[in-house]
């Protein structure tokens, strides 16, 4: 497996445990933050103990779901999880399902050069089968989360959209996630439940070196992108039972090491409220339109209005 120290000297992440949210704000939150694995989070977690790969295909199995390969190539899978479950055994045998576009959801032809990763699979089950939260509890207690305080309609609405707050990463060895760092300027965590997941991460200081994400940490081209070299690698092994922290626009590239499922969860707090309401207001058609389906939240957030379209009309030079 290759890892981003045969190109730069890597950093480890540093392992804790026991910290009150107090500490914890001082040592991993002030300036650009910093990442931590945070050993003792899941403790409590029944899904450490009870959730396994023939737990999920008894109770899901039928659901339809959207595996992709998350290298810039825009196109889905649609398939029965109980054959993802399958193909996760056998990840370089062809894959059983319909090629979809990602954004029109129409069949499509394969992808000319699929990639040289298995699919992967970021599932927003909890909106699907929210009795899997009482196997865990998805905001953190090492750490301040203001996103439970959000109305539960504009909670809801969010899990409706693909800023869906927590989910599922679920992949067989070699599938990953190119280099970025997560929606709405939130912090995140990976918290591993089943399997080994190798995670390289860089600070946002690193930003003009990282080329918007499309440098490959484990196989760099510095000819074409030389300013790589002056970035600082954070790496680790993330163990199951482990919890990675990640701040707000910190980079992360992440690859199963084996067959492996991931929580993934995002939020925010007094650290990263400014930016995650800004983009939140950014991005506001999006939560429009999932309102537009969504009359029980429009309700309960006692929503009056009706978009008209967010098209501005061109009013020439200021």
């Amino acid at each position: 497996m290759k890892t981003a120290t045969r190109s730069l000297h890597a950093l480890p992440v540093e392992r804790i445990a026991g910290l009150t949210p107090e500490l914890f704000h001082q040592r991993y939150l002030t300036g650009s933050g910093k990442p931590v694995i945070v050993t003792d989070a899941m403790d409590s977690w029944r899904a450490v103990s009870r959730w396994s790969f023939d737990f999920f295909k008894a109770r899901y199995g039928n659901d339809h779901v959207s595996p992709r390969i998350f290298n810039g190539v825009r196109r889905v899978k649609l398939m029965k999880f109980n054959g993802f479950l399958d193909y996760l055994d056998s990840p370089d045998a062809e894959s059983p399902g319909l090629w979809i576009d990602a954004k029109t959801l129409r069949p499509c032809p394969a992808p000319a050069e699929p990639g040289s990763t298995p699919l992967y699979l970021a599932w927003n089950v909890f909106r699907l089968h929210p009795e899997l939260l009482d196997d865990i509890e998805l905001s953190p207690k090492f750490v301040e989360d203001l996103l439970p305080l959000l109305p539960h309609g504009l909670l809801n609405t969010l899990y409706n959209t693909s800023y869906f707050p927590g989910g599922l990463m679920i992949g067989g060895r070699g599938a990953q996630v190119g280099l970025h760092y997560d929606f709405l300027r939130s912090h995140a965590y990976l918290a591993q439940v089943i399997g080994k997941k190798r995670c390289v991460l860089f600070s946002p200081e690193d930003s003009g070196a990282l080329y918007k994400g499309m440098v490959d940490p484990d196989a760099p081209d510095f000819e074409k992108f030389p300013l790589f070299r002056n970035a600082v690698p954070y790496e680790c092994t993330l163990e199951p039972g482990e919890l990675l922290f990640m701040p707000s626009r910190w980079w992360h590239h992440a690859v199963a090491l084996e067959k492996s499922i991931t929580v993934n969860y995002n939020f925010f707090n007094r650290v990263n409220f400014s930016g995650y309401l800004t983009h939140l207001l950014r991005d506001l058609p999006t939560i429009v339109n999932a309102l537009e389906d969504l009359p029980a939240e429009v309700a309960d957030l006692q929503i009056k209005w009706k978009s008209r379209g967010f098209d501005f009309p061109d009013r020439g030079p200021a």
